[in-house]
């Protein structure tokens, strides 16, 4: 499988790759230059929007990625601002499943690659973790709108180069509007409860269990439900099992060495940019990047020990996959598919 993947990279996936290190990195490091590392975390998941429509014509592409960092920034807003107030868990909870609700429909709407709700999960539930006060909110949500909006700007530069007869994009409105009017309503209901109730589960048992860093838990059954109505829901579902794991496995020997901040950004770098151009070939292998990617991201300005981060990540990544196994079960006997 690695090596059909390494055989089948071109000259596009490389191009694409460079301009999410660029999107990714240079804020990081302007950041980390400044000595401001602790609003790294805005940028880098503001910058996730570059992750968004890689195999779409360049024209649409911006759109696409106008919409996800648009998604991505009034996430971290709301995350912010549960944060800032202090407000008990239970209103967490209400955020989360209105999350994937808004991010499951989104996605299916849009037709977007990556789908499903995963990175809107993960930022979510990681700002939400991080401690802050309302006269830093402005600050934090201009350098996450920031990171979105350099993303769409590398992503209009690359459109100037675009073929002159390239279809003219009908505008992110009418995009939106004919795929939520084309959607399976039955079908999208189905997956809606099922991808909010596993994640709402998987978080919560992760919270009962006492793990001190519950959100992986929900992100991992978050990266799992998008095979949920596929004809080889079971084979996808176990690629995407595998490479969680393996994921966290590898996150696990590079956050080993205790890297440093430069490091870390270098690490968080080349596997955002080999994640892009794993993404549209197999999610199985853009997860064993995803994984340590993530990971990086929400220590990125925290500093927190890495032993039991990555002891977490391990419980947390099993615990997931179970709660996502057990509800692509009961959701396929719903929909009547096998």
């Amino acid at each position: 499988m690695m090596r059909r993947f390494l055989a089948d990279i071109r000259r596009h996936d490389i191009e694409a790759a460079i301009r999410v290190a660029v999107a990714v990195g240079l804020p990081l490091l302007a950041l980390e230059a400044i000595g401001r590392l602790d609003l790294a975390v805005y940028a880098a998941f503001g910058g996730l929007a570059m992750l968004y429509g890689h195999s779409e014509p360049a024209k649409r592409r911006v759109e696409t990625q106008l919409v996800a960092g648009t998604g991505l920034v009034l996430t971290m807003a709301a995350a912010m601002a549960w944060s800032a107030s202090h407000a008990p868990l239970p209103v967490l909870g209400g955020l989360l499943a209105l999350t994937v609700m808004a991010a499951v429909t989104l996605g299916a709407a849009m037709r977007w690659i990556p789908r499903g709700e995963m990175f809107f999960v993960l930022v979510l539930l990681i700002v939400a973790a991080i401690p802050t006060e309302w006269e830093k909110l402005p600050l934090a949500i201009a350098v996450g709108a920031g990171g979105a909006a350099f993303s769409v700007l590398l992503a209009v530069l690359n459109r100037i180069g675009a073929p002159a007869d390239e279809p003219k994009p009908d505008g992110w409105q009418r995009r939106l509007a004919a795929g939520y009017a084309g959607l399976d309503r039955g079908q999208h209901l189905v997956l809606l409860a099922a991808a909010t109730l596993g994640v709402l589960a998987a978080w919560m048992l992760a919270l009962a269990f006492g793990l001190g860093h519950p959100f992986w838990a929900a992100v991992t059954v978050a990266a799992l439900m998008p095979a949920l109505a596929a004809r080889d829901v079971w084979q996808r579902a176990t690629y995407l099992m595998m490479g969680t794991l393996g994921g966290v496995g590898i996150a696990t020997v590079l956050f080993s060495f205790d890297p440093g901040p430069l490091a870390l950004i270098a690490i968080i770098i080349v596997c955002q940019a080999v994640a892009e151009i794993a993404v549209l070939r197999n999610y199985g292998v853009a997860l064993l990047f995803f994984c340590p990617l993530a990971i990086g991201m929400s220590n990125l300005s925290r500093g927190a020990p890495w032993p039991p981060i990555l002891v977490d990540r391990v419980v947390e990544a099993a615990l997931g996959v179970a709660v996502a196994f057990l509800t692509i079960f009961v959701g396929r006997r719903i929909l009547k598919v096998t």
